[in-house]
């Protein structure tokens, strides 16, 4: 099997937390872990330090996108064929790196890959969506759910049943795997973004340099929390990092998101989802 790195950025996580990720990851295959630890607190995680897991104190809090762009030069030296993105609040079931890793070794044309995600009690979380318009995110949080119920079931692919493999348009960075060389070409993340739609820009980006696969035998379960939603500073976040995305891609006018969302479209209305692997 290719060897595989991952990269997991920490803020105050539980420990045991922590711990029940990276035993699910290892589980799976031989995977180097690399903890970019942004607490306050130093030192909480040393005891998991191990020959395949190392930590890197960042400076602060500096974010999800750039706590995993600490990693790039370790990442770089220890030569891996595939980079994992992991949130610490994932559970991988067996065989789920295993599963994304074939991916990259059978498709070359594939840059990312992402798998099946579920709640703790099995709850199918909808992680293939088009990119998003303006309109997309603004109603999802201030717009009554019976206004905005068909544009939300357009954005999340509704007809989409997650039961075979497909190529995405968009995947959720809760998990993803990026094949190493494509990940170091991006420069990893757009290090404006402190949280929310860092991972819709990378897949945006990505989705210029190859394929983004969604691989269903590959499957880990997320604690989603949807922070934004309950806290009014991480709102502020949301809508800032929002700005951002449009700023840089396009807000009502933008071409190549139209295209790629056309084609997804088009894939899921005739049942043409499936890639050859």
């Amino acid at each position: 099997m290719q060897n595989a790195t991952a990269s997991i950025v920490l803020y105050n996580n539980p420990l045991e937390q922590v711990e029940a990720c990276l035993d699910s990851l290892q589980a799976c295959s031989h995977v180097h872990v690399i903890l970019v630890d942004n607490s306050v607190q130093r030192n909480r995680y040393d005891q998991l330090r191990s020959s395949n897991v190392e930590i890197i104190n960042s400076p602060g809090n500096i974010g999800f996108g750039r706590g995993h762009n600490l990693a790039l030069p370790r990442i770089r030296e220890l030569g891996s064929r595939v980079h994992l993105v992991v949130n610490p609040d994932i559970v991988v079931r067996p065989g789920c790196v295993n599963a994304l890793v074939q991916v990259m070794a059978s498709r070359p044309d594939v840059t990312v890959a992402g798998p099946r995600i579920v709640s703790p009690e099995g709850e199918l979380y909808r992680s293939c969506k088009l990119f998003p318009t303006p309109w997309n995110l603004f109603a999802r949080r201030f717009v009554p759910a019976f206004l905005s119920r068909r544009s939300d079931a357009r954005y999340e692919l509704e007809g989409f049943k997650y039961d075979h493999p497909m190529e995405a348009a968009s995947l959720s960075g809760a998990f993803l795997a990026f094949r190493t060389e494509s990940f170091l070409a991006l420069n990893g993340f757009d290090p404006r973004y402190f949280m929310y739609l860092e991972d819709v820009d990378i897949c945006r980006r990505a989705a210029r340099l190859g394929v983004l696969a969604f691989e269903p035998k590959a499957e880990v379960v997320h604690e989603h929390g949807q922070g934004s939603y309950r806290s009014f500073r991480l709102l502020k976040e949301h809508v800032r990092s929002a700005t951002l995305y449009f700023n840089r891609f396009g807000w009502w006018c933008d071409r190549e998101r139209d295209a790629i969302n056309r084609a997804m479209l088009g894939r899921v209305t005739s049942g043409a989802t499936r890639y050859k692997r």
